[in-house]
């Protein structure tokens, strides 16, 4: 039976409880009385207790690049890696490293009050330069390798830093904007294995560039004085988000903010000195960031990778080259929704092309164990048999994921704990909270929530009259999110308006109005059912959430991914689609009206243009949504499929994989357009 996770104060506040509900404040919890006595209160301490306490332990792990393979792909040269084992630095080299960085720092002037861009993939050295720079006073500002130019230049001209922290893979791009960021005079780069700092005669000559070697040897000759104390309420890191509207904006947090998240984190996520953790989302994301200082606190191995060697299927990954999960073999992951669902797709597209006996199969003894997981000998014997091979491609030893960053559909839990044996823990937060703000307790088995607020988080609702939500709604109350307590961020940096309309303090407390539409179920846990951005109000008076439309969609196999759109006076939506190719070739060729008889079926781009496909696909997406509950006027009357690529490269989608809808919109704004004028005509 599941007691009650959270409770409602008189004030209006909800906090969680312990199962017997009583209240334990997060300064009385054991991490925070640890830390207290370990003298734990910023981001540096972080690092120096991590090392007095694991000293010699492998910490930071880092594959080794063999051979880079140039390859010809349906046209295109692609990059093929073959890869060897992880090398580590142990607890006490990554703090003696960090220091010398922030030493190379101090000798070359830098102080308390001044600003550092980090413009880097996810790596020990990202990780290293972010703890050397803090620990002189100096903010961190991070920006996303997956902003567009135009973003890069407002986050580096916005904090007018003097030096910018990148990789060999990313100094062409910093190149390319330099003209626009005068303010620049040093490129700290950090080494390729095999390239080193790469080509650095475009630089301008007035712009020194140092290897990130180089740099950590001028640190460990320097002088090692008396250097400044951090302070719990400097600005640690101003993170500039991809958000999913406008301009990228800087969320100043302070060490206090990320404290908070890091005490916290350990009273939810059963991990271990004994775990391992494999890290592949971006640094820059304060999710994964907060996540790893967690996790150096408890002697935890980190696994570096990337989304294009996670797997052996993994674009980057060269054939007979096991994937970094493969080797990694981790117990711990944090991950973002559409990772799971292209995962899962992966999956079920080998099981199809073993024919359609097999996949009906496995199909059914999915849904069988889903039913026999809570009968240990059942499930054991499923796994054994057959998803075993399944599990290893994320190294078949994988116990918690936590997953953040956008909703997850319930398919898609429910289908990834089935198939991969783990516990998924879902969460909620944002930037401005310093991340996960409410996370799933281990072992509750129940789906569709993100768990009850975190130690040390209050959480409350309130009226959004318009869309119809209220705190005195019933059964369970709904409302605009608000997010209190000592994790929420000091504001966005440099727009004081931006700030005030978003950010107050009542009675002491920090507070942040998110933007979600929640409601808490009877059990104290919050359910993120609507954004307020994301709510249509049709002719009809019915509100669509088109989130909530495109969460369902994307657990088709056919969709890859899908952005809703809907005007008020038609009184219909209409979609952008983006189909697995796969599952749109299979399709082809399944259609009398285009199978063999059409010379150009192998011509993909024939697919996503004939009529008779699209009607297709628009039945199938019919039919899906009405067996997960849609209602008519939440189907899309029209589809578009389109061969484009949506990743954060392309800025139709964020960092976190978020769509970006007002970029979609004007993307698609002719196609949009045509389906309207086309179901008009139709009437």
């Amino acid at each position: 039976m599941v007691s009650a996770q959270s409770l409602k104060r008189p004030d209006g506040w909800w906090q969680c409880v312990n199962p017997d509900g009583s209240v334990t404040p997060v300064e009385h919890t054991p991490v925070a009385r640890e830390f207290r006595a370990a003298g734990v209160r910023t981001v540096s301490d972080v690092l120096r207790y991590s090392a007095q306490k694991y000293h010699t332990k492998e910490c930071l792990g880092t594959r080794q690049v063999i051979l880079r393979h140039m390859v010809q792909i349906e046209g295109k040269t692609v990059e093929k890696l073959e890869l060897g084992d992880y090398e580590w630095l142990s607890y006490q080299r990554v703090y003696e490293t960090s220091q010398a960085v922030g030493l190379g720092l101090r000798d070359m002037g830098y102080k308390h009050g001044d600003r550092i861009a980090l413009f880097a993939e996810t790596r020990a050295d990202w990780l290293i330069a972010a703890a050397g720079i803090l620990q002189h006073r100096v903010a961190v500002c991070t920006v996303y390798t997956t902003l567009s130019d135009s973003g890069v230049v407002h986050a580096l001209t916005e904090t007018e830093v003097p030096l910018i922290f990148t990789t060999y893979e990313l100094l062409p791009r910093v190149i390319k904007v330099l003209p626009q960021c005068p303010k620049i005079r040093t490129i700290v780069v950090m080494e390729d294995q095999i390239e080193g700092v790469g080509d650095v005669t475009e630089i301008p000559s007035q712009v020194e560039v140092i290897p990130f070697k180089t740099l950590v040897k001028r640190g460990f000759l320097s002088h090692r004085e008396e250097v400044p104390v951090p302070k719990v309420d400097d600005t640690a890191i101003i993170m500039y988000t991809s958000g999913s509207t406008g301009v990228p904006k800087g969320v100043e947090l302070s060490h206090a903010n990320i404290i908070a998240f890091v005490t916290a984190y350990f009273c939810r996520i059963p991990a271990s000195s004994k775990s391992r953790y494999l890290a592949f989302l971006p640094l820059a994301h304060i999710l994964e960031l907060v996540t790893e200082l967690a996790l150096l606190t408890r002697g935890i191995q980190i696994f570096y990778s990337s989304p294009a060697t996670l797997t052996s299927s993994s674009l980057k990954v060269l054939a007979g080259t096991d994937g970094d999960a493969r080797v990694a073999k981790p117990t711990v992951m944090t991950c973002v929704p559409l990772v799971l669902d292209k995962v899962i797709k992966s999956v079920t597209q080998k099981v199809e092309q073993q024919g359609w006996l097999k996949s009906l199969v496995f199909k059914k003894l999915v849904h069988y164990k889903s039913i026999f997981d809570y009968i240990p000998f059942t499930s054991s014997v499923l796994d054994l048999l057959v998803f075993r091979k399944i599990k290893v491609e994320l190294g078949g030893e994988l116990k918690t994921l936590v997953v953040g960053g956008a909703p997850l559909s319930i398919q898609t839990q429910e289908l990834f704990e089935t198939m991969f044996g783990c516990d998924i823990q879902v969460g909620y937060g944002s930037t401005e909270t310093s991340a996960c703000v409410s996370v799933m307790r281990s072992g509750d088995t129940r789906l569709g929530h993100t768990g009850p607020p975190n130690d040390g988080v209050l959480l409350k609702l309130r009226d959004w009259e318009e869309g119809g939500y209220r705190v005195t709604d019933k059964p369970n109350p709904r409302g605009e999110v608000v997010i209190g307590g000592p994790s929420v961020a000091k504001g966005y940096y440099n727009r004081p308006e931006e700030t005030a309309a978003a950010f107050y303090e009542e009675n002491g407390v920090r507070c942040f109005c998110t933007g979600d539409i929640g409601e808490i179920d009877e059990y104290g846990c919050l359910k993120i059912i609507d954004r307020l951005k994301d709510l249509v109000k049709m002719k009809h008076g019915e509100y669509i959430s088109l989130g909530s439309v495109e969460s369902v969609m994307k657990t088709m196999p056919l969709v890859e991914n899908i952005c809703v759109f809907a005007e008020v006076l038609p009184d219909f939506v209409v979609a952008v689609v983006v189909p697995v190719p796969e599952v749109l070739l299979k399709i082809g060729k399944e259609e009398p009206a285009t199978a063999l008889t059409n010379p150009e079926l192998d011509n993909m781009a024939h697919l996503y243009t004939n009529r008779h496909i699209n009607k297709v696909v628009l039945n199938l997406i019919h039919e899906h949504g009405r067996s997960c509950d849609l209602n008519k006027w939440e189907l899309p009357a029209a589809v578009y499929l389109t061969r484009d690529v949506w990743d954060p490269e392309s800025g139709l989608v964020t960092a976190a994989l978020k769509l970006r809808r007002k970029q979609l919109m004007h993307r698609y704004a002719v196609q949009i357009k045509s389906m309207y004028e086309a179901l008009k005509n139709s009437k």
